[in-house]
């Protein structure tokens, strides 16, 4: 079923408004997550609060942050890509352009899927400071997860 860029939209608007939800499972207040948008040349943007527990010791946002707030916004535009088919990320590849200091409160991760193929879904981010600075760009690789296989073979050893 395809979906058009207006169901797109607003599915991925329900999926990041699960932000309670989230919180409720995790016992915490972990994540702050906002949609910003779904743009007609198929851009997903979201923003990201930054928690103290998030920074590392010299006060900047941790860079495994970082690749999750990449990875988590890359994955879910390339779930919404490929109509919902379960996805799992392959790979990620994260640059860092500088570092997101202490007096930053939130970035802003801009998505894009750049290919799709029979397995593999190819998208980028790139994270911005609330001024628009460029602070990170990231290439996910994420594979369209198959059913089980009703009927397996078996190797004994």
């Amino acid at each position: 079923m395809k979906l058009t860029h207006e169901e797109k939209k607003e599915l991925l608007r329900q999926t990041i408004d699960r932000t309670d939800e989230l919180n409720e499972k995790g016992g915490a207040e972990i994540f702050g997550i906002h949609f910003v948008d779904y743009t007609d040349d198929k851009t997903f943007i979201v923003r990201w609060d930054i928690k103290p527990w998030q920074r590392n010791p010299f006060g900047n946002f941790q860079g495994g942050m970082i690749c999750y707030c990449i990875d988590a916004t890359a994955g879910t535009l390339s779930w919404i890509e490929v109509d919902q088919e379960p996805v799992g990320t392959v790979d990620i590849n994260v640059d860092f352009i500088r570092a997101v200091e202490e007096r930053i409160d939130h970035i802003i991760v801009k998505s894009k899927v750049i290919s799709i193929g029979r397995r593999v879904v190819v998208a980028t981010a790139e994270v911005y400071d609330p001024d628009g600075w460029l602070m990170a760009i990231g290439t996910t690789n994420t594979t369209r997860l198959l059913p089980p296989d009703p009927n397996p073979t078996i190797v004994k050893l």
